[in-house]
């Protein structure tokens, strides 16, 4: 026991454990690049034609009284089901109204279209959020003015980022709300809609039919006793879904059920927990203050397209992609979601934006249980290995531990890091190599480029242009109610942007189109008095025309 005792971490592991603590952003170099000098004339040269209001039928609740029992009901219930999960909202008021967008002009990138993507977790701080991004004088009184004092650089950067969500011309959004009690019933895409002047296509994910939501289960009151919801049965609707806004025309919009679906929502949460899944549900409130509740749905992951009306644009047209993949899953579960999607717009000719809450982690978040942690561990290769090295090469214990460390050191906030299948795995480098190798019927590509010139905190590494890089890994757009520095910080919000090879004359090295100056903004979510979101909102801007000023 002494001999083990004695022994010590070699150089490289050392290293290793240190670089999970780093995880900070380089000093953003190229902020001024994103800074708007002025605006052009409103747009006006739109085709028309579009569709004013297209809506849907909401179930009633006894309706969704009876999915609790059967989430498959057949019959004229079955059918209305479909058709809400499979028909996107789509609202075009905001250019009936009058309102026309405007191009920002930046000395670097000429006129620019701004896209915006932000998970904001169940819409429980909506009314919040829309009345901060219409008004600069309500998100002045939300800051913490403790932490940022005003007329100090922390309150000048807060109000830059405020001002770049704020502007952006295309707003992805994910877990929007429309008639759930936990957001104040409010129909969160329109309203934020409304706040900022914007047309919106919304699409229905599921349907929150949880029993203790619509009030048929009783829960803990905290203080030994039990209390009951009471649901608004007329304004319960229970939709939770995706939402996109924008300042330009919405030409189409398409939405319906992904066939990948990994995690049933109404078996898989009526189950219930056993002793592994409890002690985990345990162990992560008392650590992170993260509570894990059931949460029975029916329905599942979507595709979610939305043409606009931009010109200029080949085309005419920008075509935005809202994901939003299965969090209880496995990264292979994940990865053939992407390639369902990827199917699904091979043959757009447009500039395409794809982006939103990708759950690009490492772990399956599903319910565990003791048979499901036998059964994955003993079908594991990585266990066989340790165990081949412990008894068959009499390794010490430190040197398979080493192993874990260092793997884990180098997927730290870095899902796109090497995949050694077997000894330094990274599950989640399937996903993205998959979405960095395909190619449209155009021969388009994502765009993957990272440039000192072109990138926020000239970074040059990959995906650098369009999402923002940290010293280790990726700077994170996700944490939890109480992180312990780098832990419980993770990188799961995505923007990739796809030029058409027809709108790139120069060849390969043009930046039309391209995504440019691609940020995190973290301080929003870390500088008010009140937490928005558990997720960060990511910006970037796509020049419309080719860059002359870099």
């Amino acid at each position: 026991m002494g001999r083990f005792m004695q022994l010590r971490l070699p150089p490289f592991l050392a290293l290793a454990a240190s670089l999970l603590v780093s995880c900070g952003s380089p000093p953003k170099k190229n902020l001024h690049h994103t800074e708007v000098s002025s605006k052009s004339a409103s747009v006006s040269q739109f085709a028309g034609g579009y569709t004013r209001f297209q809506g849907t039928q909401f179930l009633s609740f006894a309706e969704l009284k009876e999915l609790v029992k059967n989430p498959q009901p057949g019959g004229e219930l079955e059918t209305k089901v479909q058709r809400l999960l499979n028909r996107p909202i789509v609202s075009n008021e905001a250019y009936y109204r009058g309102m026309r967008p405007t191009r920002a002009v930046n000395p670097v990138l000429g006129e620019t279209l701004r896209v915006a993507t932000w998970n904001v977790e169940k819409s429980l701080r909506m009314k919040e959020v829309a009345a901060l991004l219409k008004s600069e004088a309500e998100f002045e009184r939300l800051m913490d003015s403790k932490a940022a004092p005003k007329g100090s650089e922390k309150y000048t950067n807060l109000m830059r980022e405020r001002e770049r969500l704020a502007s952006a011309d295309v707003i992805v959004l994910q877990e929007m709300d429309i008639g759930i009690s936990r957001s104040g019933y409010r129909d969160a895409a329109r309203e934020l809609a409304l706040a900022l002047g914007m047309n919106y296509a919304y699409a229905p994910q599921q349907l929150e039919i949880d029993p203790v939501l619509l009030g048929l289960e009783s829960i803990p009151d905290g203080r030994g006793g039990e209390v009951r919801h009471q649901p608004d049965e007329a304004r319960y609707k229970g939709v939770f879904g995706l939402a996109i806004l924008s300042r330009y025309p919405i030409k189409s919009a398409q939405s319906f059920q992904l066939k990948a679906q990994p995690y049933d929502w109404h078996s898989g949460e009526k189950a219930g927990t056993d002793l592994a899944e409890g002690a985990r549900r345990i162990a992560t409130e008392i650590v992170f203050e993260n509570e894990i509740v059931r949460e029975m749905k029916v329905g599942g992951r979507i595709f979610f397209r939305v043409d606009l009306d931009v010109p200029g644009m080949p085309g005419d047209t920008l075509t935005v992609v809202n994901n939003h993949l299965e969090i209880k899953a496995r990264p292979r579960d994940r990865e053939a979601q992407m390639a369902e999607i990827l199917s699904y717009i091979r043959d757009v000719p447009h500039t395409v934006v794809m982006a939103g809450d990708h759950n690009s982690a490492h772990a399956d978040l599903s319910p565990t249980s003791v048979t499901r942690i036998f059964s994955r561990t003993t079908s594991n290769p990585q266990t066989w290995l340790g165990l081949g090295m412990d008894v068959l090469m009499a390794a010490p214990a430190a040197v398979n531990s080493g192993r874990v460390i260092l793997n884990t050191a180098k997927n730290f906030h870095s899902p796109m890091a090497l995949h050694i299948p077997v000894v330094l795995p990274n599950k989640t480098r399937g996903l993205f190599a998959r979405i960095e190798e395909f190619r449209f019927a155009d021969g388009g590509a994502f765009d993957f480029r990272g440039d000192k010139e072109r990138s926020i905190n000239r970074s040059s590494a990959k995906l650098a242009n369009s999402n923002e890089k940290a010293i280790k890994g990726q700077t994170p757009t996700f944490r939890v109610q109480r992180p312990i520095g780098p832990i419980g910080r993770s990188r799961l919000d995505w923007i990739f942007v796809k030029a058409p090879p027809s709108a790139q004359p120069e060849g390969k090295n043009s930046y039309r189109l391209a995504p440019h100056f691609g940020e995190t903004l973290t301080g929003m979510m870390e500088g008010l008095t009140l937490r928005l979101s558990d997720h960060s909102p990511c910006v970037l801007d796509i020049p419309l025309q080719e860059p002359s000023g870099i």
